[in-house]
């Protein structure tokens, strides 16, 4: 090929790459592999699955984060070699996120009966309501407040809930990978 290296070629190549901008050698990211990192990632959704049903003030941010960080520690002791940087580590995270996220749910839904949860979120809709004048919005509002509505809001905020795992589970994972991240010098 010409002149330049390609990053598909950069990250299948085992020899060091010299780093224009000081004067020593960097090794390449290496691929990740899924058996030992799907198993780190899911020990590590439980860890956090289960911190965040413990009724603490900031437990359920600090078990997203604690997801992304733990796979990466748990992927890194499995497989000793591996040398994840901030951007496999944020893809870890969100793997581990996303398994959190479904056992969070089970655990959810084991502790907590449904019918409690519909009602505190009714009770929420009808709250919302009461502080808002606005006709339009009490339209909304009685829309939300039927078995329909109920759904829908509940459907919007476990997309949310999900997206937010995501996000946080893959920065806990890149701020890991970050942090553990070793310096191999030649």
């Amino acid at each position: 090929m010409g002149g330049g290296t390609t990053t598909e070629t950069m990250a299948v190549s085992e020899t060091p790459l010299s780093d224009p901008s000081s004067s020593r050698s960097v090794l390449p990211a290496a691929p990740i592999y899924w058996p030992p990192a799907l198993a780190s990632a899911a020990r590590a959704g439980v860890i956090a699955a289960i911190l965040m049903i413990i009724p603490l003030g900031a437990s359920v941010g600090l078990g997203m984060l604690a997801a992304g960080f733990l796979s990466v520690l748990f992927y890194r002791r499995r497989v000793p070699n591996a040398n994840p940087g901030p951007g496999t580590g944020a893809r870890l995270g969100a793997v581990s996120g996303a398994l959190a996220f479904v056992f969070f749910g089970l655990l959810t839904a084991l502790f907590r009966a449904g019918s409690e949860f519909r009602s505190a979120l009714g009770q929420a809709v009808e709250q919302a309501a009461a502080r808002n004048s606005d006709p339009q919005a009490q339209q909304l509002f009685e829309y939300l407040k039927t078995p329909q509505g109920l759904d829908l809001v509940l459907i919007m905020g476990v997309i949310m809930m999900l997206i937010v795992f995501l996000m946080v589970s893959s920065l806990g994972g890149a701020i890991g990978a970050a942090m553990l991240h070793r310096k191999d010098r030649l």
